[in-house]
């Protein structure tokens, strides 16, 4: 008859209430990895955003002062989203395991200057242009960078570099098709019916101030950067000249001369006398002249004592070397900000 053999009583483990279980360390922060990916993407992508966007109306300050007011502008701003970007970023780190907060700022650190430099790099191929799809395509790159430090495996990785690398590659047709809408968004904002009339004085004698329309003509004004250099400018001094281009010909001594008295446009007036010169030029003998060319009838008239185009050689010669704005003077003739809903989508 075979032993009875003791009973031997076998340690179950006791069930713990799950409301006083404790977490371990940096555990209570976890979060799914796509939130993880949007907040820590948020973080880099809006110092990256302030900086080239400040950074972008940098060609539309004329002045040396105004350029470094701005460029301190760009530090001020870019520093002021970094402070809580830092602090989202750490956050986001830790949610996803990352328990020191040290180590946690420090790769926040260097996500956020990994996307400021990725924009900026982005930035010398493309030009940013306040509108939504340099925000959508500027904010790729941080992005990327968030999903390969939040994911941490091999093919988060090659899938960051590879989103970026093809968004490089991309930038020089998508800055095609920007030329293409910046130029619409121009003559949508400005009322100017053709390209063809964008033909400005492009002398150093003088500075554009402003760009318009009539329905018929393009009307392009100018400063005299001596005058805007002592306080002109901040008189009013701002059409020390103004020009016009219409397309078609017509009698040159009848043509009605825009003109200006450095503060507003005045009353349009023929040429008085008309004196012809070559090339197809008619001026007066108060700093006006009149051009017929290539199909268009170009004007000038500089208002007196206020810019540095004497009118005896130098108003013909900058009437003269008119020519259709490149891509790049089209570009300074836009403006910073779009001015219509094709250039704030498309831009």
């Amino acid at each position: 008859m075979a032993a009875v053999e003791p009973h031997v009583q076998q340690a179950v483990p006791a069930l713990q209430d799950p409301l006083t279980v404790r977490p371990e360390p940096g555990r209570h922060l976890q979060t799914r990895p796509r939130r993880q990916v949007v907040t820590l993407g948020v973080a880099c992508a809006v110092p990256s955003l302030v900086a080239v966007a400040v950074g972008s109306a940098a060609p539309f300050v004329g002045r040396p002062d105004g350029a470094r007011a701005l460029a301190v502008l760009q530090l001020v701003l870019t520093l002021a989203a970094a402070v809580p970007a830092l602090w989202l970023g750490a956050r986001a780190l830790r949610a996803g395991g990352m328990q020191r907060r040290g180590p946690a700022v420090l790769a926040a650190a260097a996500l956020v200057a990994l996307g400021l430099a990725a924009t900026h790099g982005l930035a010398l191929v493309l030009p940013f242009r306040p509108g939504l799809l340099s925000v959508l395509v500027f904010a790729v790159p941080p992005f990327a960078l968030a999903a390969g430090a939040a994911l941490r495996s091999r093919t988060a990785l090659l899938a960051a570099g590879g989103t970026v690398l093809a968004l490089f590659a991309l930038a020089v047709p998508l800055r095609g098709l920007q030329q293409q809408v910046g130029l619409q968004d121009l003559l949508l904002g400005t009322g100017v019916p053709s390209r063809s009339l964008l033909q400005p004085v492009l002398s150093a004698d003088v500075e554009r101030t402003g760009v318009g329309s009539d329905g018929h003509r393009a009307v392009f004004t100018f400063t005299d950067p001596q005058d805007r250099d002592t306080g002109g400018l901040s008189d009013g001094f701002d059409k020390a000249a103004v020009e016009t281009v219409r397309p078609g010909y017509g009698d040159p001594c009848a043509t009605p001369v825009a003109r200006s008295d450095g503060e507003r446009l005045t009353a349009a007036a023929p040429l008085a006398p008309c004196v012809p010169q070559p090339g197809g030029l008619w001026c007066d003998a108060a700093n006006r002249c009149v051009l017929q060319r290539d199909g268009l009838t170009l004007t000038l008239a500089v208002a007196p004592e206020l810019s540095t185009l004497d009118g005896g050689r130098q108003v013909p010669a900058a009437l003269r070397a008119t020519h259709p704005a490149s891509d790049a003077e089209l570009r300074s003739l836009e403006g910073w900000l779009p001015s219509s809903w094709l250039g704030r989508l498309l831009l």
